[in-house]
């Protein structure tokens, strides 16, 4: 590959609707309007967007980018993340008052836009032209390929023979589409499309395609040092089979999961519909596809999720906001685990197994399920991140465009807002909040590519300014106490004494936010919740919490993930990204759990043995190495301290602590959302 360029396409759809934007916290006097509103819809998706979803579907049979249209080398592939169709949607007046700067692809319009509008969206320099919705067809769509192909920056690549086997594909022959775009680079479309007529399960066929594809992409991975440096072709062939053989064992695959429903309290208050309706479903599946297609990942399409997960979910809310019964909650966890697992066929519960990263479109935290073959949270040892549906029209506009990546690998700059008034009621969490902020300072006086900046802010006025001059930081830490108002539906943060869920944000934020507050992302009562509120202007990864939090506990996760970082710009590679950071964070959090939950059983792990060697030190950097099996992490985590204790003749002690069930998992109780899998600490690339 030269130094040229490849072009990225942008598509634009032009609706018939308003230009003005709707507040994202709407009040309303009373429950008669509110449903009135709603009008029956699941997850408020706009009708004035119905007519424009085949112009969505369309979108997803083009390239990418202009490598999709000719021969792409292997390394080139490998590099490749996170790739989808960049599709923008506008209202049609809109075009006409702001003029897009950008390289437009192809623009299509609706059957009754103005003449105006037409005669205007011809004149855009786009590489395709504008048509309507009515002259999108299989002819257009290889037209439409092979124009991009003569288009392209880099004349000196060889065109597809596969360009040419374009289908518009319709109802659940869509699923295959995040397959095709790999099988055209290895002139598999004619397997592809034949394993299709044959199929009689398509999410296994396409399953078992794409599982394929990455076992085969490895193989020839494994040849890359060996190819035109004389190497004869037949021990290429050998190494290429032995390749195969080792990635038939360790090779994973992206999962998307789409899984509607929304609780039953909002069907009831908020008049929400009870059944999905046909076109939420086609717009659901349309997201499904556009990140499936942008990982080369296989979509898991679970049916409409029954009112009882969310009764679960929002019962262990309300109860963790007083004292709650260990017991209690990891038996809720158990049942919710159950619950899914019940929807889910044996092929869809083995790609959750063979899983790298699982992307969420669901007003539900599915990884809060403890599954039956493992004893903590599926976050814990997969690699998660979560699109709410509900607003759907909103979540459609944030998943169709190409978000941008960010590094922190080369260093990185927090801005630190404590929002907790410092008197005696707040004396300890401003102590654990200073606990985090001693820990950041400590971090960047060792690495002078990690920066801090700290303010109290204490009113709205005084945070939003502190943002505001500090948006070219890549994290914003808000600590703050966290506001579950049930009874208008909000979870927001308390700015000092005044309630904020971040609806009046005009400016730019942070691609990062850490929102170190309690239960400021409820999702059993399907609430508005200031995390999500976040996505909406801006910011490309959020973190929340469910439940309320103890201090403390909320410190020390603070405190690793920063170390994690700061490691990270150092050059550690444990890490890819920050959603693996996470999962590693939690999933390796079961001893710090335990300890928390018993002054004496604290005492003695971090107290030294007989030898004078420490417990703690001895458990993370001896005896757990290499035992520690992320989906078993607490059963392993108590075999291994049983054995310990057995050693200095204290078998039975500590027995208390030591059951799986009676222990609090707080730290299950953190989610990121939005694009986690986006915000790097390594990446090759990045680097050069």
């Amino acid at each position: 590959m030269n130094d040229i360029i490849p072009q990225y396409y942008t598509y634009i759809i032009l609706f018939d609707g308003d230009t003005s934007d709707v507040s994202p916290v709407l009040r309303y006097a009373d429950i008669s309007e509110l449903k009135k509103n709603n009008r029956g819809r699941m997850h408020l998706f706009d009708d004035s967007l119905v007519p424009i979803l085949s112009a969505f579907e369309y979108c997803l049979h083009l390239p990418r980018t202009e490598m999709d249209t000719y021969n792409t080398d292997t390394l080139t592939l490998d590099n490749a993340y996170d790739v989808p169709q960049n599709i923008l949607i506008i209202p049609e007046d809109a075009i006409l008052q702001y003029p897009l700067q950008i390289q437009l692809t192809l623009i299509i319009y609706t059957e009754n836009c103005s003449e105006k509008i037409k005669s205007f969206s011809k004149q855009f320099n786009s590489l395709l032209g504008a048509v309507s919705i009515s002259e999108l067809n299989e002819l257009l769509l290889k037209k439409h390929w092979n124009d991009l192909y003569s288009k392209r920056n880099n004349w000196n690549e060889i065109r597809l023979i596969d360009v040419d086997k374009q289908f518009l594909f319709t109802d659940d022959e869509q699923l295959f589409l995040p397959a095709l775009y790999t099988a055209r680079q290895y002139e598999q479309t004619d397997y592809v499309c034949s394993e299709i007529i044959k199929s009689a399960n398509y999410f296994e066929t396409c399953t078992k395609i794409i599982w394929e594809q990455c076992i085969f992409h490895n193989g020839l991975m494994n040849c890359r040092d060996y190819i035109g440096v004389g190497v004869d072709e037949e021990t290429i062939r050998k190494i290429f089979a032995e390749g195969m053989q080792k990635a038939k064992k360790n090779t994973f695959i992206n999962v998307v999961i789409t899984m509607p429903g929304v609780p039953k309290r909002q069907v009831n208050y908020g008049g929400l519909a009870n059944d999905l309706p046909e076109s939420e479903k086609k717009v659901i599946r349309l997201l499904g596809l556009h990140r499936a297609i942008a990982k080369e990942a296989v979509l898991i399409e679970l049916p409409l999720i029954g009112k009882e997960l969310f009764g679960k979910l929002d019962e262990l809310e309300i109860n963790c906001k007083n004292e709650t019964n260990n017991k209690y909650v990891k038996k809720t966890l158990r049942d919710i685990g159950e619950i899914i697992e019940n929807n889910l066929t044996q092929e869809q519960i083995w790609a959750i197994n063979w899983a790298k990263h699982i992307t969420v479109f669901s007003d539900f935290p599915i990884g809060l399920a403890v599954l039956s073959e493992s004893d903590t949270s599926l976050q814990c040892y997969k690699n998660i991140s979560y699109r709410p549906l509900s607003p759907l029209t909103r979540c459609m506009q944030i998943e169709m465009r190409k978000h941008q990546q960010f590094f922190l690998g080369k260093g990185c700059k927090i801005a630190f807002a404590e929002c907790v008034i410092n008197d005696k009621k707040n004396e300890f969490i401003r102590d654990c909040s200073e606990g985090v902020m001693y820990m950041l300072k400590k971090l960047c006086s060792e690495n002078p590519n990690m920066q801090v900046t700290y303010c109290e802010t204490l009113t709205i006025r005084e945070l939003k300014k502190f943002i505001q001059d500090n948006s070219d930081v890549d994290i914003l830490h808000i600590s703050a106490h966290g506001h579950y108002d049930r009874r208008n539906n909000m979870a927001g943060l308390m700015i000092g004494n005044e309630f904020w869920m971040a609806d009046d944000i005009n400016f730019q934020v942070p691609p990062v936010v850490v929102l170190s507050a309690c239960h400021v992302s409820p999702r059993g009562s399907g609430c508005v919740n200031v995390a999500d509120l976040f996505l909406r202007v801006g910011a490309e990864a959020v973190l929340g919490t469910f439940v309320p939090v103890r201090a403390k506990r909320n410190m020390l996760l603070m405190n690793r993930l920063y170390t994690y970082i700061a490691e990270a710009i150092k050059g550690s590679m444990q890490y890819e990204t920050l959603a693996e950071l996470w999962s590693g964070i939690v999933a390796t959090n079961a001893i710090l759990e335990m300890k928390e939950d018993s002054p004496n059983f604290s005492k003695w792990i971090m107290g030294n043995d007989k030898y004078g060697h420490s417990r703690f030190i001895e458990f993370a950097l001896k005896r757990s190495v290499g035992r520690l099996h992320s989906s078993k992490i607490y059963t392993d985590t108590i075999l291994v301290i049983k054995e310990m204790l057995h050693e200095e003749g204290l078998d039975g002690k500590f027995d208390d602590v030591l059951s799986q069930d009676n222990y609090f998992p707080e730290s299950f109780f953190y989610q990121w959302i939005g694009f986690p899998e986006n915000i790097f600490l390594y990446n090759d690339v990045f680097r050069k």
